[in-house]
């Protein structure tokens, strides 16, 4: 097992190293442990090294449907905050649901809205699956040190 640890300055040592880390900000008289971790210090990355690094998060946005727009169209809302740029989500798959139909987000809808398409809306239709279901959800991975902020589905 291994974990990146980011400093607030740069520390100078000789590797392999053993780091020890506490919590400082603890009262030294008071009866509890202050070790916050300990192990060894393999290499040590730089900034550009760090993006190489495939640490990611999985993210999931959730969204209401507001009403069918056609037989393969949805008319969405509250995926996004107001003022988010939502022309890079465009082409992003979207779920109804845990289990519904799977769609992608197709274009803005006035300022607040946009719309999703799905393909496949099932047997019944999307008029149908929305009676049970009002979720959208939106899952993606940001990985944690690529400057460019991208996010990716998988």
């Amino acid at each position: 097992q291994w974990a990146v640890v980011r400093l607030e300055a740069a520390l100078s040592c000789a590797l392999p190293a053993t780091a020890i880390g506490s919590h400082l900000d603890t009262d030294p008289n008071a009866n509890s442990c202050r070790l916050a971790f300990h192990g060894k210090v393999i290499r040590a990355l730089s900034p550009s090294a760090l993006a190489e690094l495939k640490i990611f998060k999985h993210k999931r946005k959730e969204g209401q449907v507001e009403r069918v727009h056609d037989e393969q169209t949805l008319i969405c809302k509250n995926l996004f905050k107001p003022g988010t740029d939502m022309t890079q989500f465009f082409g992003m798959r979207v779920q109804l649901g845990e289990a519904g139909p799977v769609g992608r987000i197709d274009s803005t809808f006035g300022k607040t809205k946009f719309k999703c398409v799905f393909d496949d809306p099932g047997p019944a239709g999307l008029a149908e699956a929305i009676k049970g279901e009002k979720k959208l959800f939106l899952c993606y991975k940001r990985f944690t040190f690529d400057p460019t902020k991208r996010m990716i589905q998988s």
